[in-house]
């Protein structure tokens, strides 16, 4: 239904971007109104998270499985796909993390689908907008967050 791919560069380390953005625990600093619920550990194949959005008692559940999971290796490639489980959104997204010069580029690319399919026709082009918008925005401020630790790592090695 939204099917967007976003392209980002950063002046981050891989490593560093890669921990922000698979911290999942944390993308309800980026989602406006979402709190969120992981499972115990850490991520990895089949470990699951769940996006909780809305107000009060009106709201959903955004629920996700990792299905591949790829942590940056020795060349600061690092790469990720998640399938969205609920009953209301379906789909899947697929991040990658790679070095850009001194920095990195992020890469994701991701397909929404509402439930019940019908609606997928109707809503398209507007929830492809809406989603290039509210998860560009998540994007960078994980990229802004990456680029503060870098900083403050670099402030703390001059030290």
């Amino acid at each position: 239904m939204a099917d967007f791919h976003l392209t980002r560069l950063c002046a981050a380390p891989p490593a560093m971007v890669w921990d922000v953005v698979t911290d999942f625990a944390a993308y309800g600093d980026w989602m406006p109104l979402t709190r969120m619920r992981v499972d115990p550990g850490g991520p990895r194949l089949g470990w699951g998270f769940t996006g909780v959005s809305g107000v009060g008692r009106v709201g959903f559940s955004d629920s996700m499985l990792v299905s591949a999971w790829v942590p940056p290796g020795e060349d600061g490639r690092g790469s990720f796909r998640v399938v969205k489980t609920g009953r209301l959104l379906g789909g899947w997204a697929e991040v990658l993390v790679e070095p850009e010069g001194a920095g990195t580029r992020l890469q994701w690319h991701e397909d929404v689908v509402v439930r019940p399919l019908p609606f997928k026709r109707l809503f398209a082009p507007l929830l492809t907008r809406a989603s290039e918008r509210l998860y560009g925005r998540a994007i960078d401020a994980m990229l802004a967050r990456a680029e503060q630790r870098a900083q403050s790592a670099g402030s703390e090695e001059r030290r």
